[in-house]
């Protein structure tokens, strides 16, 4: 393992910010090689302990000689946000990614985006570790863009649930997937949950299926039980179920059940009274893929998300 220097900023107040990454070298030249990104934000721990947590399998956890190609981990970008659990850069609450492929004569994100993107450029495969920005509870899964340079059969090898196969919008341009695409890294996504609170359970399901993706790939030789065989769906494919009134929200079916329609999956309480003011029931047949995270929940506010069957 070499453990290397992906950029440092020093700073007059406090210990320079630097940021490293950890290189497992190959035992083939010609394996295809991988490079994965934890914690963008200063809020995303789940993504920051799922890559430390690769970080130790690779040290510790597998022979050497079962690493066939490059494999480079760097848990945390933003250590800055991290440290005070701010979500964006705190110095000017930017998003480091919308700041890539970076520029070097520019913003502070943007040479820190500049300097990861270089270290990470020309790798065969990309993983991004990704905490969902809204409030919400989700079951792992890989979002994809439509750009043209994708690779959805090899998104199938992490063998996830679902795949979220999304149309790139005008903003998605300026995001790590898209121009490790566009540079000819098969690049994905993870979506993680929204909670901070560590799952081991759920971070078992994504190192699982990042080593599954790099078995399947030949990057290592390590192999485990297969998974799901992936559903490929798109914003059509999604059932959007939103709260009609305020109150104290109560989920009552969890993300990755699936469930028929009218059935009860959640309700509103009213806050003071403590009577029930809606019930929620799924419009169609499906899996819920995500539900509303928070205790109180706000008029139109997006409680679940159902992929449709059929």
């Amino acid at each position: 393992m070499k453990k290397i220097e992906i950029l440092r900023i020093e700073s007059l107040s406090r210990a320079p910010f630097v940021v490293e990454g950890y290189l497992f070298e190959g035992s083939d030249a010609t394996a295809p090689s991988i490079a994965i990104i934890g914690a963008m934000e200063g809020d995303s721990i789940l993504p920051l302990y799922c890559a430390s947590s690769l970080v130790d399998f690779f040290k510790n956890k597998i022979e050497e000689k079962k690493i066939k190609g490059n494999v480079l981990i760097i848990p945390s970008i933003n250590h800055y946000a991290l440290n005070i659990g701010k979500r964006f850069w705190p110095l000017d609450n930017t998003d480091l990614n919308m700041m890539f492929p970076g520029y070097e004569l520019g913003e502070t994100t943007q040479r820190i985006a500049k300097k990861v993107f270089d270290a990470i450029n020309g790798y065969t495969y990309g993983i991004i570790l990704e905490r969902r920005p809204d409030p919400a509870t989700c079951i792992p899964y890989v979002k994809l863009f439509k750009s043209g340079y994708e690779d959805l059969k090899a998104a199938k090898k992490f063998g996830f649930k679902m795949i979220h196969h999304r149309t790139v919008k005008s903003i998605d341009t300026v995001t790590l997937q898209y121009n490790w695409q566009l540079w000819g890294t098969k690049a994905y996504s993870i979506m993680c949950p929204h909670e901070n609170q560590i799952d081991k359970k759920t971070a078992s399901q994504i190192n699982q299926g990042m080593l599954r993706f790099m078995d399947k790939n030949k990057v290592i030789e390590h192999h485990i039980f297969n998974g799901y065989e992936s559903t490929v769906i798109n914003r059509e494919s999604i059932e959007v179920i939103k709260a009609p009134k305020s109150g104290i929200f109560i989920q009552i079916e969890s993300a990755g059940r699936y469930v028929s329609k009218d059935q009860v999956i959640g309700e509103i309480v009213h806050s003071l009274e403590g009577n029930v003011i809606h019930t929620f029931l799924a419009p169609c047949d499906g899996m819920i893929t995500c539900f509303y995270s928070t205790s109180l929940i706000y008029e139109n506010a997006v409680a679940f998300r159902i992929a449709k069957i059929g």
